[in-house]
This record gives C-alpha cells, sequence and structure tokens, in this order.
C-alpha cells in the first residue's frame, strides 16, 4: 500500500503489528509524558492530513478523558521492500505517543496531590531518591573501610630492645619478610 494513500490507521491496545523484515511491535506505545503511561487508550485513530513533501501528517484521535491529550505523536510502518520504501506492508503501522495532562488536569494533580498518574511519579521519585541514599551510604562505609584498612595505621608498630639494641619495627623482630614495596629507608 503507498503510505501517502493510507487515509485512517485504527490502531489498538495490546495488538502487535504484521511484520514481515523487522520483528512485530504493540501498535500503541507509550514513551512517556505528564500523565504517565497509565492511561492508554483502548483504540487510536490516525488521520492523514496532507503530505509535507517527506512524510505523511498524521492526527491521532482517542476516547480519553478531558484531562489528557496526546502530546508528540509518531506514525512508523514497515517499508514493503526497505526501510524507506514509499510503498508499506498493510498492518504494519503503529504509534509512538506521548500522554499529556491538559490544563485541567494539572489543575486536578495540583488540588488533589495524589490524583491519578501524578500520585504514582511522585512515589516513584521518593523511592528512586531512597535507593539513592542508600548507595551512597553503602559506598561513604566502603570508602571509609579502605581507608581505616590502608591509610588509618600509618605509623609503624616499634619493638624496642632487640637483641643487638637497636630499635627495629615489630615486622623485623618476627621472621616474616615486610610486605611488597615496602622500602626501609620509610621507617
Amino acid at each position: 500500500v503507498l503510505l501517502r494513500e493510507v487515509q485512517a490507521l485504527t490502531l489498538h491496545r495490546g495488538q502487535y503489528t504484521t511484520s514481515r523484515r523487522t520483528a512485530a511491535v504493540p501498535q500503541l506505545q507509550c514513551t512517556g509524558g505528564t500523565a504517565g503511561c497509565s492511561h492508554v487508550p483502548e483504540v487510536v485513530q490516525c488521520y492523514n492530513k496532507g503530505w509535507d513533501g517527506y512524510d505523511v501528517q498524521w492526527q491521532c484521535k482517542a476516547d480519553l478523558e478531558n484531562i489528557y491529550r496526546f502530546g508528540q505523536i509518531e506514525v512508523s510502518c514497515e517499508g514493503y521492500d526497505y526501510p524507506d520504501d514509499p510503498y508499506i506492508l498493510r498492518g504494519s503501522c503503529s504509534l509512538l505517543f506521548r500522554l499529556e495532562l491538559t490544563e485541567e488536569g494539572e489543575r486536578k494533580v495540583k488540588n488533589s496531590g495524589s490524583f491519578g498518574s501524578g500520585y504514582y511519579q511522585s512515589r516513584k521519585d521518593s523511592s528512586d531518591s531512597g535507593t539513592g541514599a542508600i548507595v551512597i551510604i553503602v559506598l561513604l562505609v566502603l570508602a571509609f573501610g579502605v581507608y581505616k584498612l590502608f591509610l588509618g595505621n600509618q605509623q609503624p608498630q616499634q619493638s624496642f630492645g632487640g637483641s643487638d639494641g637497636f630499635t627495629r619495627p615489630s615486622w623485623q623482630s618476627q621472621q616474616a619478610p615486610p610486605p611488597p614495596g615496602f622500602k626501609s629507608s620509610f621507617t
């Protein structure tokens, strides 16, 4: 089918595109927005509003509550023989969209504080910040442990009264050799 001649598309939530050269994808794919993706419509119809010389310009409509609207939309169809083929595989179109709050929806979210996806978004943000705090605490504990292990005990322990009357570090009075990289001039 020549893409320019397609007048309308009807896309359904939970259904997949027809595919020939690529993998099938969901017909409706929400990519975020101020309303989140918890209210994806059951059916969306997109209408061909004209050709801009490069691509079809689409207008998409769905049965949405007054507080939601489509934001950025992108209709993608599989080219029949190659990616930019002007002829597309019938049934291969999908819609990527952002779901935004209308002014009325934003007012409701501000007034109630726990309305719809705004509530879930704020809960998600607070749990993300809690997880971030835990990660920072763990990293600080690890850094402190490394500090104490390698840098916290810099003064060598001395053992007095060696058999020849000289003062030696404690490791010299025992039979074990010095640690690797240790230079006796550092004592």
